[in-house]
């Protein structure tokens, strides 16, 4: 009898582990499914349609942050000195952006920029030096 109780009550247990699982997974899915549709709304903004200038001190920091980017397109990962320069130039614009406008702000211009980059040496490079400009202080043009 005791026996039985008990296979009872682990059944019974299981059954509830499950539906909590199944409850956890529909969460999850409709998490995922808001979070989908407000990437594609932000997908949707044209940055390039923004006036930079009504930012003021921003607006410098967003050319900075461009013209940085600029350059490790056009760098020799060849030359360690250039290489070096390049990353201190998109860490130092990158946080100056920051600080001028918002971390936000500033990871959404870049990552216009990353969507137009073919090469993966040159992702990871702006990748490793935006790490870096989060490490930084205060901005120092």
């Amino acid at each position: 009898m005791k026996k039985v109780i008990g296979a009872l009550i682990m059944v019974t247990a299981l059954s509830a582990c499950e539906d909590a699982n199944k409850a956890i997974d529909k969460a999850q899915s409709a998490a995922n499914t808001a979070v989908d549709s407000i990437q594609e709304q932000m997908e949707s903004i044209d940055l390039s349609k923004l006036d930079l200038e009504q930012f003021g001190d921003a607006a410098k920091s967003a050319e900075a942050l461009v013209k940085s980017v600029e350059e490790a397109l056009e760098l020799d990962f060849s030359n360690p000195k250039a290489l070096n320069e390049v990353t201190e130039h998109i860490a130092s614009a990158y946080n100056c952006m920051v600080d001028a406008t918002s971390e936000s702000s500033a990871e959404a211009l870049m990552n216009k920029m990353m969507d137009r980059i073919q090469s993966e040496e040159t992702k990871s490079l702006i990748e490793r030096s935006i790490e870096k400009g989060k490490a930084l202080g205060e901005c120092v043009m």
